[in-house]
């Protein structure tokens, strides 16, 4: 069967990049401006929605788009056991920092860029394509699937995972599955998610005129600002404290003046919000800063956030640096600010150990808070996740990573929160592998274009086993490397652009049906063999013809005639060809 799905998947190679292309196009960010019946998260992410169902229906699974908040297609026995494979066709805003556009395929030294490439649009295109090789590779066998595949896509898992509360409420999950969403070899631990919205109210300072940060909760802010009233007196020391914080720990700290006012701004670099130290928070280092010059006095929220976490990310300094051998250590993200005069508030996202839980983490966090802001509002409690790795699904799981790695599959932790945590034994299952930077929710989102290929072929041989139960012949196993679009897209600089309103899967593939490789038969072999062989006996007999009446007396070019004229007279008889060979054993 690997061949199979190897032959599949690289006839449709093409197919896959393109499809995954034109979802990428669009720009599918919450947006409740535009929200209606049918598009409850806004009109582009129901947009991406229908797309990637028009997709499903192509490839022959019938889908059916749920109320607009999440969408399926089934495949298989449904009396057997039902698997989920959970994925979300949301994405996070661009933002700021990005060399490609964002919302446009770019294919350029061997990866793919774009918003989405990686969470989660192009590993959602990639398990509808991994579960019809997995299709082919049954039938190719004579094997009738005792399971089945459900394919899951969510609207709404960068926000609040409301797509996933109201589809629950009308209908229940599989019991297992998994989510490519995360890391290999297998994502058996998701810390809890914590997050948590401190409000302030009372008087102005005079001095901190307004200040923000930030869009998501859940992304490490690379840029915030800060209007700051120009003290009466002071305010070259003002000056020289703010311009001493420039260029510093990986930020970029900027003041301009105006007419009674300083301009502060902080540029840090993003980062997922469960792998906060990859980035530089430029919230925190914006607080600090304004500690640093005095201009928090009065305001004790905000400076007592400066000096306990700032651009700290363990929790140390709030007392809440809770580890774990299982899922490692808590990680803090003041994620978006929103401050004008005495009043604001700052959203902090937390991600605490699998053996903690939201009530260690508040206990301590929450007097020491309190006595600080106005209120403490918790937007998002989500427990964490934790799947047994002797269970059966980690196992086969575990075969087909190691049947195409060669590598020895391991259960893994992140901070990250999937899909996978909304089903009891379910595991976040790639597409991305170990030693890879984390680029998602950052400009310049990219998956390694080799990385995608091994996951499909990796998800296709786990369906093959989830769908039969894990009776199949062993097969040839690999990791093919490198693939058939290294020769199309060599690893030099090349860079192929998607134009937003254009979507290549439309058309280029949609109005036609899948190629097919057409076999010949022997007799059309051979109707094509002698209409070749006569036509070079006719090119023979006419440059004879032409060098006769020219009086051509050079001899090779007769002699090149004649080859020519025995070599189209003995392939059109088939004298020492095929009919005389003997059939191979």
């Amino acid at each position: 069967m690997r061949e199979v799905i190897e032959h599949y998947l690289l006839d449709h190679e093409k197919a896959m990049m393109s499809a995954i292309a034109g979802a990428l196009a669009i720009p599918s960010v919450k947006d409740p401006a535009t929200a209606s019946p049918g598009a409850p998260f806004g009109v582009d992410i129901a947009r991406a929605l229908r797309y990637v169902l028009d997709i499903t229906n192509w490839m022959g699974f019938p889908s059916e788009n749920v109320e607009g908040v999440v969408g399926r297609a089934r495949f298989g026995d449904t009396s057997g056991t039902e698997y989920a494979v959970l994925t979300h066709v949301d994405v996070v805003p661009a933002g700021d920092g990005w060399t490609l556009p964002p919302f446009a395929a770019t294919i350029q030294d061997g990866r793919l860029y774009g918003r989405g490439a990686v969470d989660d649009k192009g590993p959602a295109i990639a398990t509808v394509f991994a579960l019809a090789a997995a299709r082919a590779a049954l039938a190719a066998s004579g094997v009738e699937p005792k399971n089945a595949i459900l394919l899951m896509f969510g609207t709404d898992e960068e926000c609040t995972w409301q797509d996933m509360e109201i589809y629950r409420i009308r209908h229940s999950l599989p019991s297992s599955g998994f989510s490519p969403d995360g890391d290999f070899p297998i994502v058996n631990s998701e810390k809890g998610i914590l997050a948590v919205r401190l409000s302030s109210s009372q008087d102005a300072n005079g001095m901190l005129q307004s200040a923000a940060g930030g869009n998501r909760t859940n992304t490490v802010p690379a840029h915030a600002e800060a209007i700051i009233a120009t003290p009466p007196h002071g305010t070259d020391a003002l000056l020289n404290v703010l311009h001493g914080c420039d260029e510093e720990d990986g930020f970029t700290v900027r003041t301009t003046t105006g007419k009674g006012r300083i301009d502060v701004s902080v540029d840090g670099m993003p980062a997922h919000a469960s792998t906060p130290g990859k980035g530089h928070n430029a919230i925190g280092k914006l607080l600090m800063v304004l500690d640093t010059a005095g201009v928090l006095e009065g305001l004790p929220m905000l400076q007592f956030l400066a000096r306990t976490v700032g651009t700290e990310w363990t929790g140390h300094g709030l007392g809440v640096d809770l580890h774990d051998d299982v899922s490692g250590s808590l990680t803090v993200n003041l994620g978006v600010l929103s401050w004008e005069g005495g009043t604001g508030m700052l959203d902090i996202d937390i991600r605490y150990p699998v053996t903690s839980s939201r009530t260690s983490v508040l206990s301590v966090l929450g007097p020491s808070i309190t006595a600080m802001a106005s209120a403490l509002t918790i937007l998002d409690d989500t427990p964490p996740h934790y799947v047994d790795p002797l269970s059966p699904l980690i196992a086969t799981l575990g075969k087909a990573y190691r049947e195409y790695t060669h590598a020895t599959p391991r259960c893994i932790s992140i901070g990250g929160g999937t899909y996978a945590r909304l089903i009891p034994e379910a595991v976040s299952f790639g597409p991305e592998f170990s030693g890879h930077p984390a680029t998602e929710h950052g400009p310049d989102e990219y998956i390694e274009l080799e990385d995608l290929h091994d996951a499909t072929r990796i998800y296709a041989s786990a369906m093959v086993d989830q769908l039969t139960g894990g009776a199949r012949p062993a097969g040839r196993s690999h990791r093919q490397s490198p693939l058939a679009i290294r020769g199309q897209f060599p690893n030099q600089r090349t860079v192929v652009y998607f134009a937003q309103d254009t979507h290549p899967l439309s058309r280029s593939i949609m109005k036609t049906e899948p190629s097919k490789k057409h076999v010949m038969t022997p007799a059309e072999r051979k109707s094509r063999s002698r209409r070749l062989n006569l036509t070079l006996m006719i090119m023979a007999i006419v440059w004879g013809l032409i060098m006769y009446t020219t009086h051509e007396v050079i001899f090779i070019r007769w002699f090149a005639a004649g080859v020519l004229f025995v070599v189209g007279l003995t392939g059109y008889f088939g004298i020492g060809t095929e009919r005389n060979r003997k059939p191979k054993q």
